[in-house]
């Protein structure tokens, strides 16, 4: 067993005392008067980080990222995707279809959520917007959007400058991978079939 030179000296001092006996009864009180307890303050746990989304609709729900793992409140499938993109950006246009084709064919496995940043589009024209390019899925519309896509691009490496169309994926609430910039379906499907065998 290991002392560290504190514990020692502790140790040692004891051992003096109780051969050399009690003392003086006003040295005893000195002691007693002088000693000081050092307590620790309680660590604190990390809080999460918040977010609220909303989309067209105005269903809403929370996203709540703690240090290892996320909480993403109302959503029941254990596989969420989340894209920020653009309602400018031509590569997250050309997404968008390839978004509701997944969340049709993976409705009991797979939730979907678009984020849009920078955006100035009100819920009108949002939906016009999804109509015009088929996008029959998840697409929040709040003010929380853009320091949400910060946060997640901060917390994940990206930088300030992060890349759209930008796809995060989580599994049960744990961080699986990210794809900077726009992907195939078939792409995106293979890795929804890979998450859905995984335990």
């Amino acid at each position: 067993m290991r002392f560290s030179g504190r514990i020692i000296s502790v140790l040692a001092v004891s051992a003096i005392v109780a051969m050399t006996g009690c003392g003086e009864k006003k040295n005893r009180g000195k002691v007693h008067e002088n000693a000081k307890t050092r307590t620790t303050a309680p660590q604190k746990k990390p809080s999460a980080m918040v977010f609220r989304i909303r989309d067209i609709d105005h269903r809403t729900t929370r996203l709540e990222f703690h240090p290892e793992y996320a909480v993403f409140r109302k959503i029941r499938q254990p596989i969420v995707m989340i894209t920020l993109l653009g309602d400018w950006c031509p590569q997250c246009r050309g997404m968008l279809p390839y978004l509701s084709m997944l969340q049709k064919k993976n409705s009991d496995s797979l939730f979907v959520i678009g984020v849009l940043v920078n955006s100035d589009l009100d819920d009108g024209q949002l939906r016009r917007f999804m109509n015009r390019y088929e996008s029959n899925f998840f697409i929040s519309n709040h003010p929380d959007n853009n320091r949400l896509g910060y946060f997640l691009a901060e917390k994940y490496g990206l930088g300030d400058n992060y890349p759209l169309p930008l796809t995060l994926f989580f599994k049960n609430g744990k961080y699986i991978m990210h794809i900077s910039g726009a992907v195939p379906y078939e792409m995106l499907q293979d890795i929804v079939d890979q998450l859905k065998k995984e335990e």
